[in-house]
């Protein structure tokens, strides 16, 4: 049996045990109180701007030991700004939302955090595609109406120095009956002065008085020499006989619009106009062939001859004279055709030209008038060759770059 003393002795180790085991858990319950306490502090320092004690890892929800409530707080969202409405938007309208204990200082603290909201990088860049550049449209009207309408656009290109001239359609041309059978209708483009000798011509629309081209020509010019220019549509009526008629025509004087935008254009087609001194228009085919060294001309026909006499019919026939630098060295004349001042001849008269002299010559082409008492009196000429200027010399070097073709036009007769 146990004695007193080790009983008492017993008892004694039991309570000295219990309560070194209490007071073990009173410094641990107090140790985390304060952890807890200092955690709560130093969250409270990152919501008002300072700087964290700790590790501190802030959630949504906390619960205080002292009362148990429960607060739950948002956390900050950053607000990305709409597109549209950007530049209009204050930044009072842009805060974070954010609730927080019941502390007005941390809410006030976290509205100055909207000065970290982060942009797109592109907001405020200029976006040419949102503003896109529209032509220039004019409207040219004459009082000549009734021969349609001629839609083109202009544009100068500063990289290659060229006039660009976008020829689009031509719309509400003259019906066939009032015009002798409009139906192939091409135009045909020029500058004036002339800045090349190339002939710049559309494509031919077969039967149709609304035809659509979409198709472009340039002219090399400066652009300081644009304004003294002049330029031309003529429109022609396609013939498979080469019986081209100049229906109508269109003159742009470029030193009065601005075309270093491009200018969208309606102009009125105008009916042609005979120039000033033309005594009728004569249609000649040209052609040289290098191995037979031969220079054949076709005197085709001509068309509103005028007489000088009171009559109103002439009997032409025409004359074709060969020079070498300036000197008539021979000379061919087609049939008088009676009483017609649109005579049709389709004679060719050949003229054998070596190849070493064929750069001095030049061709004299006169239509007189056919009397029986004397040689005739004429009515109108026109002279074609290398030296030549406008439509003479055109033809003449379209013959050369294309031999053995025959190339035909018409051609100004003039006294």
């Amino acid at each position: 049996m146990l004695s007193t003393d080790m009983v008492s002795s017993l008892v004694l180790g039991v309570v000295c045990g219990l309560s070194v085991v209490a007071v073990g858990i009173v410094v641990v319950v107090l140790y985390i109180l304060y952890r807890k306490r200092h955690r709560a502090s130093a969250c409270l320092n990152i919501k008002s701007g300072y700087e964290a004690v700790g590790d501190c890892k802030p959630s949504l929800m906390s619960i205080s030991s002292s009362s148990q409530e429960v607060s739950i707080s948002k956390e900050s969202r950053t607000v990305q700004p709409r597109s549209s409405s950007m530049s209009t938007t204050s930044h009072g309208s842009m805060r974070s939302d954010l609730i927080t204990d019941d502390t007005s200082s941390i809410s006030a603290r976290s509205e100055a955090s909207v000065d970290s909201l982060v942009f797109e990088a592109n907001f405020g860049a200029i976006r040419p595609d949102l503003y896109p550049r529209k032509d220039i449209v004019l409207q040219q009207a004459s009082l000549d109406t009734g021969h349609g309408r001629l839609h083109t656009r202009l544009k100068y290109d500063f990289r290659t120095s060229d006039v660009v001239v976008h020829l689009i359609e031509a719309q509400d041309l003259p019906p066939s009956e009032l015009l002798g059978g409009f139906n192939d209708p091409y135009i045909r483009i020029s500058m004036v002065p002339a800045v090349d000798e190339r002939i710049r011509q559309s494509s031919v629309k077969r039967r149709t008085s609304n035809p659509y081209y979409n198709e472009y020509f340039k002219f090399p010019v400066a652009f300081d020499d644009v304004k003294d220019k002049l330029l031309t549509f003529h429109l022609y009526d396609y013939d498979k006989f080469s019986r081209h008629n100049l229906i109508g025509q269109v003159e742009i004087d470029l030193g009065k619009i601005e075309i270093s935008n491009s200018v969208e254009m309606w102009c009125d087609i105008q009916k042609h106009q005979q120039p000033v001194g033309v005594l009728g228009e004569l249609l000649i085919s040209l052609s040289y062939l290098p191995t037979a060294e031969r220079l054949t001309v076709v005197v085709m026909k001509a068309k509103d001859l005028k007489v000088s006499t009171t009559t109103t019919s002439a009997d032409p026939y025409v004359r074709v004279s060969l020079l070498i630098e300036g000197k008539k060295v021979k000379r061919k004349k087609t049939s008088v055709r009676r009483g017609s001042v649109t005579p049709v001849w389709n004679e060719a008269l050949a003229f054998n030209v070596p190849a070493e002299l064929f750069p001095k010559v030049e061709i004299e082409v006169s239509v007189m008038d056919h009397d029986l008492i004397g040689h005739g009196e004429i009515i109108g000429r026109c002279l074609i060759g290398p030296n030549r200027a406008g439509i003479e010399k055109s033809h003449w070097n379209d013959m050369i770059q294309n031999q053995r073709k025959s190339i035909a036009l018409w051609h100004h007769l003039r006294r």
